[in-house]
């Protein structure tokens, strides 16, 4: 009873310990957060200072005239100065030296130029290909590239020509926001996709894209740089309608007759292919993902995501995660070799205002070609009101490779309510990134526009069916994975009040991560709480912001058929863990309370932890850390 006493006391006290206060040192984090657009510290960046003559950048400023096309180039200047070295530098209207100087006069040719004189940085922009692409050129090609510190030095120059592209003006767009530039974007890229030219926006121009049922095809790099968006999502003529979808070459095949049934050790789907794919298995006989609670489901057909190469060999990256004693639906998605470039955008989405129920509008970003990069997007939401409907994602990755979002921002979307399948009222949720049947996908330095610990807007993420998922210097409200994923890494980041949710197999790695949620780590209950396979935490910080410290959520009634059986993490490394909270910690919750002895009889029981190693565990007072409240489950103990 007095441990108990204790335990309330250490737990009361610790909500009134300031959360924030020691989180990299910084007093101000909160109001950093609320800020929005907060970037997580963790980053690695490619230079530690750049320099002119061998004199600091932080001595320097950038001069820019009057107008959005310069103003719009400095600040582009300053971003990627900050991306490549974490250095801010300021901008003003005159300085004689130690400048990066924007030049008011452009060449009238696609042909960007930077060269350095007496100390000084002098750029000059193109009439027609704008200033921005030519400084993000040269950020990608030098300054990126580069390691420890650059200089630049005087007699250097840099030149970029720009050729083989198209504009939206040249099929009819406006660009003042007001007129509907909807059918010159989808013609633009009809035309470029057919020509194989690349597409630029006007960097001034502001896009006005109304709700017409169509979706501009993206076939070809695009370079939208700082040119602005609107998408009218108030009366659209089909919810389901892409903006923009970033297509392959070729479509899904069919080839369901050629594959036959597969054991989870296969090693080659016993067929050939025209050359490497990805290939989505189904069997409809079989039902995974049984859900359970308030949007509690009859589960959905065994599904699996694989790459193979041209000799049906599958990928040792990418192995079958189920046995597959029947193959109902087999479609292979040959994979583009050359990578494809969508660049810049500021986009903002004028939200709907539907009735508040599950009709997912889309209205974004569908990438469906493997091999994509996309850098630099920009999205916010304007008038969320009293009603609306949720949204599938903004940008969406679905059947395809080997594709990076980086140097992005989001914006997470408001909440509402409805009445789930089970009856009772439900928090829908509604995305701006979203990724299903996708492998290899990463998300590397991107963050949000509103803070990512107010819980009055839904987690910034959804998955389902992904292998091999990445984030990479992320500040997010979450990491989240549905209906499973296998091998999971957050490394550089810091989460928000959603947390890290996972189900799934496999690895999952967490580094150099700060989650600022009531778990460390969410085992999703509505899915059994599964992971079947290894979990490794390293040099991570913990904020509870709830009364209790629990690092792994886990609960299992194991009464419940989700589909498969359900496993703790079999093998669990941590190395470097504080959490900033006095009173008791402890590994797992109590997954099951009715699992009180060991004569409890489970109709699906869940199979408990093997191995559990703790290094370098501290936290603000009494810093054990103990395996569970439930010794029914636990039996493995710390070592």
């Amino acid at each position: 009873m007095f441990s108990q006493i204790v335990a309330v006391i250490m737990s009361v006290l610790s909500v009134f310990t300031a959360p924030f206060s020691q989180l990299f040192s910084k007093a101000e984090l909160k109001a950093e957060l609320a800020k929005g657009c907060y970037e997580s510290p963790y980053i690695v960046r490619p230079l530690e200072d750049i320099t002119v003559n061998g004199v600091s950048i932080d001595e320097y400023c950038v001069v820019a005239p009057d107008g959005d096309l310069y103003s719009n180039a400095a600040q582009t200047l300053c971003n990627e100065i900050y991306k490549a070295c974490g250095k801010k530098i300021d901008t003003t209207e005159s300085a004689d030296e130690k400048a990066f100087i924007i030049n008011a006069k452009l060449n009238d040719t696609d042909t960007f130029n930077l060269k350095v004189e007496n100390g000084n940085v002098y750029i000059t922009g193109s009439s027609k290909a704008g200033i921005s692409r030519g400084i993000s050129a040269f950020a990608d090609e030098v300054l990126l590239n580069s390691q420890s510190s650059y200089d630049f030095k005087d007699g250097y120059e840099f030149s970029k020509t720009f050729s083989d592209y198209v504009t939206y003006e040249q099929f009819g767009a406006v660009g003042d926001g007001k007129a509907d530039d909807f059918e010159a974007i989808v013609k633009a890229h009809e035309y470029a996709n057919t020509n194989g030219l690349s597409v630029f926006a006007n960097e001034t121009a502001t896009y006005y894209i109304g709700g017409a049922n169509k979706t501009a095809r993206i076939m070809t790099d695009t370079s939208w740089s700082t040119a602005r968006f609107i998408i009218d999502d108030t009366a659209v003529e089909s919810i389901g309608a892409w903006v923009f979808n970033i297509a392959p070459s070729q479509g899904g095949i069919s080839i369901t007759d050629k594959v036959a049934p597969l054991k989870s050790d296969a090693a080659n789907i016993g067929t050939t292919l025209d050359g490497e794919s990805l290939v989505v298995l189904t069997d409809s006989n079989v039902k995974r993902y049984i859900r359970k609670g308030a949007n509690q489901n009859s589960g959905s057909n065994q599904s699996d995501v694989i790459l193979v190469d041209s000799n049906g060999n599958i990928s040792p990256d990418t192995p079958l995660i189920w046995d597959f004693d029947a193959v109902t639906a087999a479609t292979a998605y040959p994979i583009d070799s050359e990578t494809l470039t969508i660049k810049g955008g500021r986009f903002t989405t004028l939200a709907n205002s539907a009735a508040s129920e599950y009709k997912y509008y889309a209205r974004g970003i569908q990438v469906r070609r493997s091999n994509t990069v996309i850098d630099g997007i920009y999205h916010d939401i304007k008038n969320e009101g009293k009603t609306g409907a949720p949204y599938s994602a903004f940008v969406s990755l679905s059947c395809c490779a080997d594709v990076t979002v980086k140097n992005s921002t989001f914006t997470g979307h408001k909440k509402y309510k409805t009445i789930g399948s089970a009856g009772t009222s439900v928090t829908m949720g509604t995305y701006d990134i979203g990724a299903a049947t996708a492998v290899n996908a990463k998300f590397i330095n991107c963050n949000q526009t509103n803070d990512i610990s107010d819980t009055d807007y839904w987690g910034i993420a959804g998955t389902n069916y992904c292998k091999n998922l990445v984030y990479d210097g992320c500040a997010f409200s979450r990491f989240d994975a549905h209906q499973g994923v296998l091998n999971a890494t957050v490394i550089n980041s810091v989460l928000g009040h959603h947390g890290i949710k996972l189900i799934g197999s496999g690895t999952a790695l967490i580094e150099n991560t700060t989650v600022l949620a009531e778990d460390f780590v969410d085992l999703r209950s509505d899915y059994g709480s599964t992971w079947n396979g290894e979990l490794i935490i390293r040099n991570c910080k913990f904020y509870p912001t709830g009364i209790s410290s629990h690092i792994i959520k886990a609960e299992n009634s194991e009464d419940h058929n989700f589909g498969y059986t359900c496993y703790l993490p079999q093998k669990i490394e941590i190395d470097g863990f504080y959490v900033h909270r006095i009173g008791f910690n402890y590994l797992f919750t109590k997954v099951n309370p009715k699992h009180n002895s060991d004569s409890y009889s489970a109709e699906y029981p869940v199979v408990p932890p093997q191995e559990i190693k703790v290094h370098n565990f501290n936290c603000l007072l009494f810093g054990n850390l103990s395996v569970s409240q439930n010794k029914s489950i636990f039996k493995v103990e710390i070592s």
